[in-house]
Parts: structure tokens; sequence; C-alpha cells
């Protein structure tokens, strides 16, 4: 310990604390260090210091904390709920968090007299029926897109008031309830329709869709009559994929913690949407209820049922929340039904990687240990434009985001990969002796030649402890700086281990490429307009990100960004004409 006067001090307080239920603070001057709640004060603070010898976390703790104090509380459930709130309120370094923004995106169709299909990241805060979540957030985009296109419901935010057929309705994304072009029974069963797609329920409305194709046919309507044909083509197959993968679970949300991981399963109507890892940091087995209010705190839908594969006492305190706060009934249980479970054994278990056994083919093939961490890198390009490179962290298992690196190519025109891999490397490891952790294995994107300019960044900074490899794409093919290829596909823990960290490398550095571009067109745009300056431009850049985002921006919206009103309609005018 650090600090022996303070260690005795916490001590001291663990021995006289009470034996009751409540909450407990580790603290110091500065800020609060962790924060955690029992069924017997005394007890628990115990299991702490016990902990220890073996627990780095909790090591941690005591060597940060300076003083301990705690909240009695009447009752095991009134801690838990404290708890939550003291952890949202002062943020304590050690406590699990979920640093994910937002919640998952649902699909609402509006209620209202010619209903319309938005998309909501809050449970209830637009009056309609919701479906979903999506998991990922762009699916929610592309299945409003489509249900524009196949049912038409109206793409307008609001129903004008006056006759005003927009371009919509001639690109065939809307019916027009606006101009008169649909009745509203016809509208109605279009709604219907959109909402037995969404929910999967759909064998009661083909019905109705068969009876009024067959009234069009009569009446001559072939191109209402081929409308309607398309709508009955997606509902039948929506049909098909349930008897494919229709499941007995009607309504849950699958918390799976595996790997020192939170995951969550949704599942809507029978069918599986989607899974996603949870953005949890610290998370450990007693975290998880915590961890699950803060996700529907976030404004997430709360199913019927919702399941977690690891039993514990807080499962009833969890319940017992989410009636009192959220007003609603929930069955909670630890029994994953076996369909599910094969769903998870393949997209999360098999998909993780057994560390172990990595270790040791690791060693097989390369002759020395795994490393606790190695760094990704890769150059992207336009044509010569924009060189950009990327530093990805892989670090005891798993892509550490917070540690990635991005650079801008300073001292290289046009396209030389060499030359800019260099000087990347040689920003990124000209302080590697300084480094509390630094890699131990640097991995580039490329060949022979990019394992070259490796070693000789490594050579001309003078670091030795550090090896140096490559990746060949398509062959998959790693060249080490001890003269060995090995070729990954006779090895796949190993090709997943280092196409994982080349593909995000990839995808991180043409992400990076692409936002340049991104920026630099849009200025270029914006230079025509007279009062849009440098600041304003970037002040556009960063609330906008693209053109056609400050198109459908209102003129109020620009004005409370600081744009003078008649440079906004300069701006709103000029994007119209354009």
């Amino acid at each position: 310990m650090k600090d022996v006067v303070a260690y005795k001090k916490l001590i001291e307080k663990i021995e006289n604390a009470p034996e009751k239920s409540g909450v407990y603070i580790f603290k110091n001057k500065k800020e609060y260090i962790y924060i955690g709640k029992a069924k017997n004060l005394k007890n628990r603070l115990k299991n702490h210091l016990q902990s220890i010898k073996i627990d780095y976390k909790e090591q941690k703790i005591f060597e940060q904390s300076t003083d301990l104090e705690w909240l009695i509380t009447s009752s095991d459930y009134e801690a838990f709920v404290l708890e939550n709130e003291l952890i949202k309120q002062y943020k304590p370094k050690y406590n699990v968090r979920l640093k994910s923004g937002s919640s998952y995106p649902m699909l609402v169709i509006t209620d209202e007299e010619y209903p319309t299909v938005k998309i909501s990241r809050k449970f209830g805060e637009i009056k309609g029926e919701y479906f979903g979540p999506f998991i990922p957030a762009r699916t929610a985009r592309a299945m409003k897109e489509l249900i524009h296109k196949i049912f038409k419901l109206r793409t307008c935010e609001t129903m004008p008031k006056k006759d005003m057929i927009c371009f919509d309705y001639h690109l065939g994304l809307c019916s027009a309830p606006c101009g008169n072009k649909i009745s509203e029974k016809e509208y109605n069963l279009d709604v219907k329709s959109a909402k037995a797609f969404l929910s999967g329920n759909v064998k009661k409305i083909i019905y109705e869709l068969y009876d009024r194709i067959n009234e069009y046919t009569e009446k001559m309507l072939f191109e209402k009559a081929a409308v309607v044909r398309d709508q009955i083509t997606a509902l039948e197959n929506i049909v098909r994929k349930q008897q494919v993968v229709g499941i007995p679970e009607e309504e849950a949300d699958i918390f799976y913690f595996f790997n020192n991981e939170l995951y969550i399963v949704i599942v809507r109507g029978n069918r599986i949407l989607g899974k996603d890892k949870l953005k949890i940091e610290n998370i450990e087995k007693s975290d998880i209820p915590i961890a699950i209010i803060d996700y529907y705190k976030k404004g997430n839908f709360i199913p019927k049922k919702i399941v977690v594969n690891i039993n514990f006492e807080d499962l009833i305190n969890l319940k017992q929340w989410i009636k009192q706060v959220k007003n609603k009934e929930v069955i909670i249980d630890t029994d994953i039904i076996s369909e599910i479970k094969e769903f998870i054994k393949r997209n999360i278990e098999n998909q993780s990687l057994n560390l172990d056994i990595l270790e040791k083919e690791f060693k097989k093939v390369f002759g020395f240990n795994l490393p606790k961490r190695i760094d990704g890198f890769d150059i992207s390009t336009l044509q010569g434009n924009f060189n950009v490179g990327s530093c990805v962290i892989w670090e005891k298992g798993k892509m550490n985001k917070r540690k990635y690196r991005r650079y801008k190519i300073k001292t290289v025109k046009g396209v030389d990969d060499y030359s800019s891999m260099r000087e990347m490397l040689y920003r990124r490891l000209r302080k590697y002796k300084e480094e509390e952790n630094p890699p131990e294995l640097l991995l580039i994107d490329g060949g022979k030649g990019h394992l070259k300019q490796g070693l000789i960044v490594k050579d001309a900074l003078g670091i030795k402890d550090l090896r140096i490899f490559s990746i060949a794409k398509k062959e998959e093919i790693i060249y080490t700086d001890d003269n060995k290829q090995v070729h990954l596909y006779e090895y796949p823990l190993l090709l997943r281990l280092f196409t994982t960290i080349r593909d995000e490398a990839h995808r991180f550095a043409i992400s990076y490429n692409r936002k340049l571009r991104e920026k630099e067109g849009l200025k270029s745009v914006l230079d025509n307009v007279e009062g849009i300056g440098k600041k304003r431009k970037e002040i556009l850049y960063r609330t906008y990100k693209t053109i056609d985002n400050i198109a459908l921006a209102s003129e109020k919206e620009l004005v409370q960004l600081g744009i003078p009103l008649r440079v906004a309609q300069n701006l709103k005018k000029y994007l119209n004409n354009s």
C-alpha cells in the first residue's frame, strides 16, 4: 500500500462498520473511487479486504482511497436503488459504467389520422406503436426506407394542411394522402400491412390484401394492383422466414455474461432481431443488475421477459425496480431456451477467442509468448490525397478503442505507402520507451516491403524489446521479423486474431480518410455562400457533417447555432437551388 496511514484508517473503519444493510463509499479528497451495497455492510467490506491479495481491482480501490463512509438503509432493496443513484451521480472510477451514449433505435407507426413511420431511441417519446429495437442502428433506417417504398406511408414530418403533393409521391415513396391520391380506408390498410410486416404477424392481413388486389384488377387499376402485389410478396417472405427461424419465445431480452463481457440478444415476435456487446467498463458478475438498469434507463423498451444466464439475489431487486420505477410487471428468468442457446453458441461463444488455446497455438508457431498488447497499423489514401494512417490496439484478448490513434501524414505527397508507413511508425514509436505498457508486437498491413519499413524505424530509434510482423491480404500470410512465413489458413485461431486486428486498422484508417474528404468537400461547397467564413464552416461541419444534413436543417436551427438570419437564408437558398 502506498499510504500506510490511510490503509490503517480504512481497516479501522471496516472493523467498526455496522452489520446492517446499506451503501458504502470508498473515496479520497478528489474523487469517488468505488460505491457498493450490501445486506450486511461489515461482512461485505471484510470481503473487499480479503480480496486484496488476489484481485488487482481491489488493490487499486484501497491504494487510491483515503476514506470510507456508509449510508444505512431500511432494506436491501432501498440499498439497491440508492447504490444506482449514487453511481449515476458520482461516476466512481472503479464501478461498472455503460458507455453507450444512447439506446437502440426503434420504429414507430405514429398514432395519427394518417400515420407515418418514425425512428425513436426512447420508448414512449412518440405516440404510436413501437417495433424493434434494431441492431445495428442502420437497420432501422433501412427498414424505414423499405416501409415507405413498399407500403407508401407518408414521408413528411407533419401532414400538410393544404393539398400539396411532394416529390416523394412521384418517386413512389408516398401515397400522398395530403393530395387525396388515396382514400382513408386504403391508407389504413397500408398502415395495418406495415405493422404486420414489422411485427411478423402477417397471416390475417394477407387475406385483406388479396381481396384488394382482386378489386383493383376487376376495376382495371393495374398500377395499384402492382403495388399491392409487392406488399403481398414482402409479407409472404416474412412468413417463409418465420418457418425457418421461428422460436418458442415471443418477446424477451437475453443478457448473456461471457468472458467478462455482457451481451444482449433481442427477441421480438418469435424472432431473434439481433445481438450486441454492451459497451461497459469494469464489468463483474455482481454488476450485471446495475448494467441492466442503466440499459433500460436510457429509454430502451422493456419486454415481457428478461433472461440472465447467471443467477444471483439482486435479480429480485431488479424485478422490483422495474415494477416500481417503470410501472411494468416482467418475468425474470435464468433459463435460456435451446434455440437461443444455439444462436449464442454460434454468434457469441464461438466468435470469442479462447485465450488459453490461442496462447498455446501462438507459442507453438512463433516461439514466444502471446503478447498482452498488439498494435495494428494501416495507411489509407485516395489517389495520393488525404493520406492518413491508423493505429489500433488489441489488449488482453479484445480491441481497446480508447487507445486507438489516427495520423494525418504530413511529409508524404502522392501515393507512397512505404514512406507514409515510416512516418506514422516513427511518430508512434518515438515515445515507446516512455510508455508504461508499450506494445510487444506490431502488426503492419502489407507484405515484406511494409515489414521492412517497420524494421528501419525500430533500428533508427534503438528499440530492442519489440517484435514486428506484417500480414499480406488474400493469401493471409504473416511475415515475421525473423524471416518466417506463416500461412494463417492452417491456424484458425491465429487467422481470427490477426485478421481482426488488420481489418479493424483498415476500417479505422478508411473512416478517417472519408471524414477528411467529407469535411473538405463540405467546406468547398460552403465557400460559395456569402457570409460563411472559416469559423462558421467549422461549426456547420461539426454539427451536421454533410451537405444533405445542412439542407434539411431549418433556418431557426441555423440561427440557434449562431449563424445570422441573413446568412442562414442565403445558405438555404443556395443549397435548395443546387
